[in-house]
């Protein structure tokens, strides 16, 4: 069996097309991670100001300077002391005079960090320039009290249950009463767009072009035939092809992934494991993990939605004997239709259903993974993430066996 696999393996990594494929996408996330730290440049009032890499520096070493602080009364006054050497309109405030200036750069830019935090936590809109005296009357009591009616607020958008409320409730109360600043790094951005969904985006288009002839491709040369010569049968020789795209799959989604690690490190540095989500990603969110932790679990995710979605894509290839239509449908539904068509929050069970059932809406944490509607399974809830590896491994069970059925009677009616 080890021989038959590493055989389909050999004829899947012959394919120009895969090749082809596999460099062109890794340019793709290069560019997508590195080309405008490398290549761009900031430019205030028709005069060099920095280039993005000695922006991101400079974001980088002062976020890292704050690491560590408390979000109290004693840094929310360090903040609002920073205001006064702002100026007091848009125009001045985004003007070369200015922000090449001594007040800003050593005085204001230092906690912007926390001021963007600030501003965020507190709904506070452009408090850098028009909501002065907002900022200066913000307090640790005040700041904590207007998050948790941002939650609230959250929670009654997205119509939930008693039952719902009652469980973020309790995730609640296991955060910390004063937040600690933390750096999230390349952790933020790697649980954001442009890291596993973004790989995720990449490898539906993979699986689509590189995975769908390994069936039809035989049938259409008239090879399928000789399988039933061989000392393997034709049970044996579907596991074979499966097990090998799905190593063809696991391994380039490794490729992207390790790639788009080293890129941000790199650019953002590791930043903290332990940093919360309510700093580092979003603060209106209840999840108790660190942004370390739910990046792990993104990966898991994307590695099982990227076999899974190999395991349909070659049996889906397989049921309809057609490549043009499994590519077709693979795309549309898998992205297209997944992301273009966006559920209101007022159809809850099929929003639900939506962001389930779609492993690119899981990948986007401020919808899918961090879906606030909860499954009741059997009195246990389950958020969607918690839910979602379930649902796609029994998906991919349903088409290996779907897939094989029609394997076997098509070899034996062929012959």
């Amino acid at each position: 069996m080890i021989n038959l696999i590493g055989f389909e393996l050999k004829k899947i990594m012959k394919k120009k097309i895969v090749w082809i494929t596999i460099v062109i996408f890794l340019l793709l996330q290069l560019m997508q991670t590195c080309m405008a730290y490398f290549i761009s440049s900031r430019y205030i009032d028709g005069k060099f100001f920095e280039t993005k890499a000695d922006l991101r520096k400079i974001e980088r070493k002062y976020a890292q300077a704050l690491s560590e602080r408390k979000i109290d009364d004693n840094l929310l006054a360090e903040l609002a002391n920073t205001y006064k050497y702002k100026p007091d309109s848009f125009e001045k405030a985004q003007s070369y005079e200015y922000l090449s200036s001594d007040d800003y750069q050593n005085k204001v830019r230092p906690y912007e960090a926390v001021d963007k935090l600030v501003q965020e936590m507190s709904g506070i809109k452009n408090a850098g320039i028009n909501g002065y005296s907002n900022v200066l009357d913000i307090t640790q009591d005040k700041l904590y009290k207007t998050r948790r009616s941002g939650v609230e607020a959250l929670w009654k958008m997205y119509h939930l249950s008693d039952a719902e409320i009652k469980y973020w409730t309790e995730k609640e109360k296991k955060l910390p009463e004063v937040f600690t600043y933390k750096y999230g790094g390349a952790y933020t951005e790697l649980i954001d767009m442009g890291g596993c969904y973004f790989i995720f985006m990449l490898m539906i288009f993979f699986i689509a072009i590189c995975m769908e002839g390994v069936f039809i491709d035989e049938h259409l040369r008239k090879t399928d035939q000789l399988i039933l010569c061989t000392r393997y049968g034709r049970k044996e020789s579907y596991a074979a092809k499966i097990a090998a795209g799905c190593i063809v799959t696991a391994c380039v989604t490794l490729l992207y992934w390790m790639v788009t690690v080293i890129a941000y490190a790199g650019i953002y540095g590791t930043g903290d494991f332990s940093a919360s989500v309510q700093v580092a990603y979003y603060s209106f969110f209840s999840e108790t993990r660190p942004v370390g932790q739910i990046f792990l679990i993104m990966t898991g995710i994307l590695f099982l939605s990227s076999i899974v979605l190999c395991i349909i894509t070659m049996a889906l290839s397989e049921l309809i004997n057609n490549n043009i239509g499994t590519m077709a449908v693979i795309i549309a539904f898998s992205f297209f239709i997944a992301r273009l068509v966006q559920m209101p929050s007022d159809y809850k069970l099929l929003g639900k259903i939506w962001n389930l059932v779609f492993p690119i809406n899981i990948l986007k944490a401020d919808e899918g993974f961090f879906d606030v509607r909860l499954w009741n399974i059997f009195g246990i809830h389950l958020t969607q993430w918690q839910l979602a590896p379930f649902v796609y491994i029994i998906a991919g069970i349903v088409f290996f066996f779907l897939g094989k059925r029609k394997y076997c009677q098509y070899q034996a009616g062929g012959r």
